[in-house]
């Protein structure tokens, strides 16, 4: 497993702390280095790479935006502030994720994913093949080519691993959002699944291994073009 090494550019204390806890209950993140000014996060990032940077935007020399601004090449940053008002001009300068104060460790999760896949695509780095979910109380690694499909179950999603399952505290349209999209398509408004995983499908039903999973008619002419694209065929 790659250990990330990220960076905290924020004043508040409280703020900090939150974002070190959180961290700490990734496995695959180092303790983040912390700075509280611009000034002080430009030296650090003309020395030092980061996989992952924490801005605010209200700092007390300048801007959060000040920073992004002064860097000749994208950083893999994620806003995170109580103002909901400078989200706009954040995305315009290709932040991966905007988290609004106070935030859940669920939300604080779902951008990680998102930046580190943002990161990846930026630096044309072959993509990670795996994500870690929240399960019970523990991050829990899922390798992308074992899974087979992802089902709704209320507020949480069951994951089929060669017909074992695995219930995770994430809402299906979160894990549609988190998951590769080369990889993994919905299908249904409770299934994701996983396109290398078909053995074959028709016109209402798509099966993997032994299960059949229905196809929605609003997901078919989705996924028929998806296939397409990838130049599969499948029996009708």
């Amino acid at each position: 497993m790659k250990y990330r090494q990220s960076l905290i550019v924020d004043d508040s204390e409280s703020a900090v702390t939150i974002l070190q806890e959180y961290l700490a209950q990734l496995p695959f993140f180092m303790p983040p280095q912390v700075c509280g000014t611009v000034r002080d996060a430009t030296t650090i990032l003309q020395q030092q790479s980061f996989d992952l940077i924490f801005l605010d935007i209200h700092l007390p020399d300048q801007s959060g935006t000040e920073l992004l601004r002064s860097f000749p090449r994208p950083l893999p940053v994620i806003i995170t502030t109580a103002h909901a008002e400078f989200a706009a001009e954040s995305y315009d300068l290709n932040v991966a994720d905007y988290l609004l104060k106070p935030y859940s460790f669920g939300r604080f999760t779902r951008a990680i994913n998102r930046a580190l896949g943002v990161q990846m695509a930026q630096n044309s780095v072959s993509e990670d093949r795996f994500i870690f979910l929240k399960v019970g109380h523990s991050m829990q690694r899922f390798d992308y080519d074992t899974i087979d499909y992802v089902q709704a179950f209320g507020t949480y999603c069951k994951v089929f691993i060669n017909q074992k399952v695995i219930v995770v505290n994430e809402i299906i349209s979160h894990l549609e959002n988190l998951l590769p999209r080369q990889r993994f398509l919905r299908i249904h408004k409770s299934y994701l699944m996983n396109l290398s995983k078909i053995n074959s499908y028709n016109y209402r039903n798509i099966v993997i291994g032994s299960t059949k999973i229905p196809l929605g008619a609003s997901y078919r002419e989705k996924f028929e073009g998806f296939l397409s694209l990838l130049d599969k065929k499948s029996e009708l």
